[in-house]
């Protein structure tokens, strides 16, 4: 009588249909699918990050199209700190924002020693003190924003072996969607109620050191004029989406084309 009574008392407080729904195949699915999908995109954004790193994130092309160059011509005259960067030329500055990226992903080495020469001025530094100690605190969050890639992306090469050992196909492209966007929708929600310029500083109060800078005027920082900020980061941001769906499907495809050709004549679940 006791333990039917227990079970009144847990069924009436819903714990039992909790467990229903946590141990339902369709809820069952869509976690597993959740978490491949993270993990795939988890790999997707390092192999995007990787080849933006190279390519120095289409600096020079954004340098042109996202008018970054106009930004200069227009902002460069007015700095009080640095004179002349405005008669750089598109190369040039090309080369020092390689410097930059380069320096930020070596934990914000060399970053001080950074320097431009043009006619009529003498050799300066591009960055100020300021603006090293804030590049150094972005250099931090990179490593940071790196670990949780590897650990996203080893959880997507455990999870290739679960599926390869036992002879399973990964989770379909819709249940890796649907996680997908339900993760999305819930982070677009948020974004929403907050405010998306409330987010973006609020997000860096989070992010940085208390007492650390982390906003420039163009009047007094060139690295925030040659990037014409935070216009060239909305323009890597799209960049590094596209990049990354096109990774993401890529390694859907592969992982499984992978496993048909392992289990072709095994009887693979899905």
């Amino acid at each position: 009588m006791m333990g039917f009574n227990v079970l009144v008392i847990v069924r009436n407080l819903g714990l039992i249909s909790i467990l229903e729904v946590c141990v339902n195949p369709k809820i069952k699915q869509l976690l597993a699918a959740g978490a491949f999908a993270l993990g795939s995109f988890f790999l997707a954004f390092g192999l995007a990050w990787l080849l933006l790193y190279k390519i120095s994130f289409s600096y020079g092309i954004w340098h042109d199209v996202g008018k970054l160059g106009w930004a200069i011509d227009r902002y460069g005259p007015e700095n009080r700190n640095r004179t002349g960067f405005a008669d750089t030329t598109k190369v040039e500055r090309e080369a020092l924002f390689e410097q930059i990226n380069v320096a930020v992903h070596r934990n914000g080495q060399g970053l001080e020693l950074i320097t431009y020469t043009v006619a009529g001025h003498p050799t300066q530094t591009l960055l100020t003190q300021d603006e090293v100690l804030h590049l150094t605190d972005v250099a931090h969050l990179v490593n940071k924003v790196a670990v949780l890639v590897f650990a996203g992306t080893l959880l997507w090469i455990l999870m290739a072996i679960y599926y390869c050992r036992a002879r399973l196909l990964p989770p379909s492209w819709l249940n890796q969607c649907l996680a997908l966007l339900g993760v999305i929708l819930f982070f677009t929600a948020i974004l929403m109620l907050i405010g998306p310029a409330k987010a973006f500083s609020k997000m860096h109060e989070w992010v940085f050191p208390p007492g650390h800078p982390w906003f420039f005027y163009y009047q007094q920082s060139l690295m925030s004029t040659m990037m014409w900020a935070p216009r060239l980061f909305a323009w890597v941001a799209v960049e590094w989406a596209v990049f990354t769906v096109i990774f993401f499907s890529v390694v859907q495809y592969f992982i499984n084309v992978l496993l048909n050709r392992l289990h072709r004549n095994a009887v693979i679940k899905r």
